[in-house]
């Protein structure tokens, strides 16, 4: 019995020893985020949610003036917490963990948080910093983020991988006579002198590619496409051509309807998401993004008029389908991985066929 009991206390011990040192191997920090990395944070984290801040300037060569304060729940404190930030360590004013001021550690485009200023369960991280510009579309008089595929870790501190999805709260200060749009519904407005502050409520949980704001001057117009599920939509667009704001505006808005319609009846699943608006945007550099609520479009493709061919009118409308398709294909349904992005794109290609068929 001594022998059985002195065997199994040998296997308990190599077996605990085991888990232990799978648990402390140290993360090996690259730049970007490699697969140990993305693979060990979702393990790590969960029930994430970001509050985001940006004070947009009258001019784009002044900083934009940021905050996050990020929730996460962590089922282990063994290890460091590793934010992705592809920025300059100068943009990282003041770090404050669970309460904390802790020192700025900023390496391979990761702030790291020591496992000495964590705790198990939820926990809080406060983070000053200016915005990164590389994917903030910055112009004289708008400005619209994108963020895909792994872009969002260049504006603001995050978990830039598509199987960590969070829930955004966002607050807005833009110049005063500049429009904005966002994953979810403005809540409050406040006039600051030259500028005003949105205040957005709780998005729908969203990969962070798929976050986004538009902010400038353009007009907007709202609609009640249809019977649907969804409620009113509303555009912004720069288009001044008024002879293709007349022909084209009611056209965008009953394709939206129609797809949303088709693809409700098809998965027999509402639609994913507590709104669908959309931006027309000059020279944007892809056709459409399907970002979760505010889907960015390039506005020529939209806007067409009399001289406009049947060739014309059928990419614009399947460009609309495939951008909503999106929402249930990528945006509801996501890759776990970067290397299946493959996927969305052939069912939102697909969805889009049978639409327009």
């Amino acid at each position: 019995m001594k022998i059985l009991y002195t065997f199994l206390s040998f296997l308990i011990a190599i077996t605990i020893g085991f888990s232990q040192s799978k648990t402390k191997e140290d993360i090996v920090l690259e730049n970007g985020v490699s697969e140990q990395l993305a693979h060990f944070r979702k393990q790590q984290i969960s029930d994430v949610k970001y509050d985001l801040s940006f004070e947009i300037p009258n001019q784009k060569s002044e900083d934009i003036v940021s905050k996050l304060l990020l929730e996460a729940t962590l089922s282990e404190v063994n290890q460091p917490l590793y934010l992705d930030f592809k920025e300059k360590s100068q943009n990282i004013k003041t770090i404050e963990a669970n309460g904390k001021n802790i020192a700025i550690v900023h390496e391979k485009g990761h702030i790291v948080i020591p496992s000495q200023s964590l705790i198990l369960g939820k926990n809080t991280v406060q983070i000053s910093f200016i915005a990164g510009n590389l994917s903030l579309n910055r112009n004289d008089d708008f400005l619209y983020t994108l963020l895909v595929p792994d872009r969002a870790s260049t504006l603001f501190p995050c978990f830039d991988q598509p199987d960590l999805k969070a829930t955004y709260k966002l607050s807005l200060t833009v110049p005063k006579d500049w429009k904005v749009l966002a994953g979810a519904e403005v809540k409050n407005k406040i006039e600051k002198g030259d500028f005003t502050l949105y205040t957005f409520g709780e998005s729908d949980k969203m990969s962070t590619y798929l976050f986004s704001f538009v902010a400038g001057k353009f007009d907007s117009v709202t609609k009640k496409a249809g019977p649907g599920t969804l409620g009113e939509m509303t555009m912004l667009y720069r288009e001044n051509n008024p002879k293709k704001i007349e022909m084209s505006t009611d056209t965008i808005f009953n394709l939206h309807q129609q797809s949303i319609d088709f693809l409700e009846k098809y998965t027999n699943y509402k639609f994913p998401f507590q709104k669908l608006d959309f931006a027309a945007i000059p020279v944007f550099q892809y056709g459409g993004m399907e970002h979760v609520g505010a889907i960015q479009y390039r506005e020529s493709t939209l806007f067409l008029d009399n001289s406009s061919t049947d060739s014309e009118k059928l990419n614009r409308a399947k460009l609309i389908a495939h951008e909503t398709s999106h929402m249930w294909f990528g945006d509801l349904v996501t890759m776990k991985w970067f290397d299946d992005v493959w996927m969305k794109e052939v069912f939102a290609n697909f969805m889009a066929d049978k639409i327009m068929n």
